[in-house]
């Protein structure tokens, strides 16, 4: 398998924020935060260009 590592891009933070919404439209009440976690989520770090988000669920039942 190849990993590409790629220099931080200063446009993650409003990519991981217009997914965090569908994930917020999805769930509503239930989420009780969403967090941006991960390397893109660091300035400047290079990464894996992957956005990685923690969901925060008031039942985690509801995730299925």
């Amino acid at each position: 398998m190849r990993v590409v590592v790629t220099n931080y891009d200063p446009h993650w933070p409003a990519a991981f924020e217009a997914e965090a919404e569908k994930v917020r439209a999805i769930f509503g009440d239930e989420v009780i935060a969403i967090h941006h976690i991960g390397s893109t989520s660091v300035p400047g770090l290079p990464t894996k260009p992957i956005i990685d988000m923690l969901l925060v669920l008031r039942d985690i039942e509801k995730a299925e």
